[in-house]
């Protein structure tokens, strides 16, 4: 009797359990992304820098965004922009996209989400208007931004 009580509360146990197990991040390969142009021409926010309110610089691009996702393709993911903390301060970029990727924002040092839902081509595809925005004051020399993406797949 003991016996078929523990296995009845075990068995409860494993269908009270939560249905989703713990994401695997991977890196996903960007490889075939374009830059419309790899120097950004900053400029001031103000058209009388100095001072903590004019000191802020901002910069626009066009990328051309190709992602290889052709491992996960079947699988639901989320996918992630990625920007590691910038040597010069805080940075900010925002984005508006052509569709098949989320507008958004991000922080230098954060990660945020640009897709989820079915991967169901091998790569992913848009054209972002890319802003860059920061400190003028900081920034002293050209700097190489190195935006990456990640993708979160649901253990199966």
């Amino acid at each position: 009797m003991r016996r078929r009580l523990r296995i009845a509360i075990f068995a409860a146990a494993l269908l009270t359990a939560p249905a989703t197990l713990p994401a695997a991040t991977y890196r996903v390969d960007d490889s075939g992304t374009q830059v419309s142009n790899n120097s950004v021409q900053m400029r001031w926010d103000s058209p009388l820098p100095g001072g903590a309110s004019r000191s802020g610089v901002t910069g626009a691009l066009n990328v051309a965004l190709r992602l290889n996702v052709a491992a996960w393709r079947g699988r639901i993911g989320r996918i992630y922009m990625t920007l590691p903390a910038s040597p010069s301060g805080p940075l900010s970029a925002t984005w508006s996209s052509q569709g098949r990727l989320l507008p958004g924002s991000l922080r230098a040092g954060e990660r945020t989400l640009v897709y989820s839902g079915l991967i169901s081509d091998s790569a992913l595809e848009d054209t972002l208007r890319l802003t860059l925005q920061a400190d003028g004051q900081r920034l002293v020399r050209a700097e190489a931004l190195n935006f990456s993406f990640e993708i979160d797949l649901d253990d199966l």
